[in-house]
């Protein structure tokens, strides 16, 4: 999706541009999100390296601040600059948040979920209206419904996905640069 930030030229293993990292622990989930974007007019790269429940799917979205004071719970809502709806990278044209992401994370029969892309719709530059340093990330209890719910579900759905309780959060910080993989 997009194109690499793999090109991004390196001194001494030092990646030119700028990184963030999202550290999560808790009870269910640890692990990170790591964040590199080698200029501003390229896509983020985005590198999840979690470990859950097995066999389990949780949603995991952006939150607008990183204020611990009450938990996950003062932490806002969605991330949404560009005041989208919410949906899914996975349907094609389909409005959605940049704090969406990927949506959801499932993890494996070992409890272990690594997934990399790329994204356009966030930034690691201060300028940017796009930018998540000192926003969050936020993994909920229920899966996703890609702001595809119907009825009662339909409203919450394109606010949330319907993804439930918060269960795990990291405030997203500036990280050093460096080739992380």
């Amino acid at each position: 999706m997009g194109n690499s930030n793999s090109s991004c030229s390196s001194l001494n293993g030092v990646n030119s541009g700028k990184s963030a990292i999202s550290t999560l622990t808790s009870d269910l989930v640890n692990g990170y999100v790591f964040f590199h974007q080698c200029i501003p007019s390229n896509p983020v790269r985005v590198e999840f390296m979690i470990s859950g429940p097995k066999n389990k799917t949780h949603a995991i979205h952006i939150h607008e601040y990183g204020d611990l004071t009450k938990g996950c719970e003062s932490l806002g809502s969605h991330f949404n600059p560009t005041r989208q709806t919410h949906g899914s990278i996975y349907v094609n044209n389909m409005p959605r948040h940049s704090g969406d992401l990927i949506n959801n994370i499932t993890f494996n029969n070992e409890g272990k979920f690594y997934f990399v892309y790329e994204d356009s719709t966030i930034s690691l530059y201060p300028t940017s209206n796009l930018s998540i340093i000192g926003r969050s990330i936020v993994i909920h209890d229920k899966q996703d419904d890609l702001g595809m719910g119907v009825g009662i579900n339909k409203q919450e759905s394109l606010k949330t996905g319907n993804a439930g309780k918060r269960i795990c959060c990291g405030v997203i910080g500036i990280a050093e640069n460096k080739n992380h993989l």
